[in-house]
C-alpha cells in the first residue's frame, strides 16, 4: 500500500491514515468509528452513520466495494460499488484537490471533498 491509495484487499486500520501525494490531504479511519477527509487542519467530511467504537477500519474489498467492518467483520458503512466477479480491479486514492475516488479505469465513487 502506497501513502495515496488503497488496492483491492488493502485495509486502511483504525487510527490510520492515507495522505494525498502532496502530503495536504488525510483520509483518515479515525478511532471513534468515523473515516474523515482533512486539509488545513480542517475537517471536510465524516461518515457520521453507525459512528462506534468498535470498528476494525475500512477496506477496499476484491469487489470494489469500499467497506468499514467493525471488529465482528460487520459491513457497517459502504460505498456500495461492488463490480461483477472477475472485473472488480479498483483503486481507493486521496488526491491533491482533496477528493478521496474509487478508480475503475474511471470515477465509479467520490468523497465529494474537493478544494
Amino acid at each position: 500500500m502506497s501513502h495515496s491509495t488503497l488496492g483491492n484487499g488493502e485495509w486502511l486500520l483504525n487510527g490510520n491514515s492515507l495522505f494525498s501525494e502532496d502530503g495536504t490531504v488525510e483520509f483518515k479511519m479515525q478511532g471513534d468509528g468515523k473515516i474523515a477527509v482533512y486539509w488545513d487542519g480542517q475537517c471536510q467530511f465524516q461518515n457520521t452513520a453507525n459512528q462506534r467504537r468498535d470498528i476494525k477500519g475500512i477496506k477496499m474489498q476484491e469487489d470494489g466495494n469500499l467497506c468499514m467492518y467493525d471488529n465482528n467483520g460487520t459491513i457497517v458503512w459502504q460505498t456500495n460499488t461492488p463490480s461483477p466477479k472477475g472485473d472488480s480491479t479498483v483503486i481507493c486514492t486521496v488526491q491533491n484537490d482533496g477528493n478521496v475516488v474509487l478508480y475503475k479505469g474511471t470515477p465509479i465513487w467520490s468523497s465529494n471533498t474537493m478544494k
